[in-house]
């Protein structure tokens, strides 16, 4: 936003003072900060009086504060969204075009595809890919060893082996947040896309939670509890429960992202970390929740153009690159993936697991929640599987179709 140019009688002969314009961010996560002030910085170093704002919001806020400001016309000129939420503004004309800019950028192919496909709406882009969470199983070496394997489990087959072990040392093998439907989004669900399972279609439209591969993966996750290699309460767990558990060296193997990467070098006295994907039940594919950020323009923006030019920064070699993978992110291309200085062996297996990772596009993530976390809890508590998955998936098909 230009501000106001007060001209007076010594505007006459003295030059006007123009103040730098403003480009005002909101955005959710902390990689905000680092990547505005790098775009500052691009600024000064090019000579323009431009500025933009970072206005952070934070995780939990941010759906219901961005709502309220897209309704009372508040100035918003680029918003980074949880990606998740990102099919419901678009499909309410909430979001700028931004189709043909993207398809100009010669690494428009290198964008992460199931990302991107959040932002889209009848083939046309409102929303570009930027900021990555990416699912995956951290494993304990040294639990492991103990047990007598020297590597992580390939397949489900191997999973079922080393259930067996652990449970006859008395020693927990796996555990997931049983309590928390994201958790479980996040954590649990990728092991049904991996063996080509689904949770709801690819438009969004249709519920499918019952199909016969996801089956197969809560029949998989029963067999280990059947085994004992499971925390007997692990329907009540939270994301922290089993994350602690982990840290603590009393776990051998749970799902997690990539900022475990981090977050393990602290407790390397308890656990020797490793890292590898979901995997289907023959262990020939491998999935993850490719979770995170998409960067958008939203329909209240000030300067659609200058927008544009942040957007463009973030997915630049400075914002992707020395920004936010830097700062421990894994980079939304995939060209920058190879001779990344900041990306470990270990970052590059949730990197890799982007390129074929899922999130499911629907206008109501959010209302599906309760229906998936009632099925799952009622599974883990030892529900017939095949009904309360069909039940499950008829209370969401009903959800569907009152918000389409």
């Amino acid at each position: 936003m230009k501000t106001t140019v007060f001209v007076t009688l010594a505007a006459l002969v003295l030059p006007m003072a123009v103040e730098a314009e403003e480009l005002i961010i909101w955005s959710r996560g902390e990689w905000g900060a680092p990547m505005v002030e790098g775009f500052n910085e691009k600024m000064k170093a090019d000579g323009r009086d431009v500025v933009a704002v970072n206005n952070y919001i934070g995780h939990a806020d941010f759906p219901i504060k961005f709502t309220a400001a897209l309704s009372a016309g508040e100035r918003v000129d680029v918003a980074s969204i949880d990606l998740i939420n990102v099919p419901f503004y678009a499909s309410q004309g909430a979001l700028e075009d931004i189709t043909d800019f993207l398809k100009e950028q010669p690494y428009y192919d290198t964008l992460n595809q199931a990302q991107l496909h959040l932002g889209t709406i009848d083939g046309r882009h409102f929303a570009a890919p930027n900021a990555a969470d990416v699912s995956g199983f951290v494993y304990n070496k040294k639990l492991l060893t103990e047990m007598g394997f020297d590597g992580p489990p390939e397949n489900w087959g191997d999973m079922l082996t080393m259930c067996e072990a652990f449970a006859k040392g008395g020693k927990h093998f796996i555990a997931w947040p049983g309590a928390n439907a994201g958790g479980q989004m996040f954590t649990v669900l990728p092991m049904a896309w991996a063996n080509g399972g689904s949770w709801v279609s690819e438009d969004g439209k249709s519920a499918e939670l019952d199909h016969p591969k996801t089956v197969e993966m809560f029949e998989h996750y029963r067999a280990m509890m059947d085994l004992g290699c499971v925390p007997e309460n692990v329907g009540t767990w939270q994301w922290g429960d089993k994350q602690d558990a982990f840290l603590a060296g009393t776990v051998g193997m749970i799902g997690t992202g990539n900022f475990m990467v981090k977050t393990v070098e602290d407790h390397l006295d308890k656990v020797d970390p490793g890292f590898a994907p979901f995997m289907s039940a023959d262990g020939s594919a491998n999935s993850a929740f490719v979770g995170g950020d998409l960067v958008a323009i939203p329909a209240t923006t000030g300067n659609k153009e200058l927008a544009i030019e942040f957007i463009q920064y973030v997915l630049s070699q400075s914002g992707q690159v020395d920004v936010y993978t830097k700062n421990g992110g894994i980079p939304i291309r995939s060209d920058f993936f190879a001779d990344n200085p900041h990306l470990t062996d270990n970052h590059l297996v949730f990197a890799n697991a982007s390129e074929v990772g899922h999130v499911p596009f629907t206008v109501v993530y959010q209302e599906l929640m309760n229906p998936w976390l009632v099925a799952a809890q009622e599974i883990w508590a030892g529900g017939d599987i095949n009904e309360v998955l069909a039940e499950g998936d008829a209370a969401m098909q009903r959800i569907i179709d009152a918000g389409n």
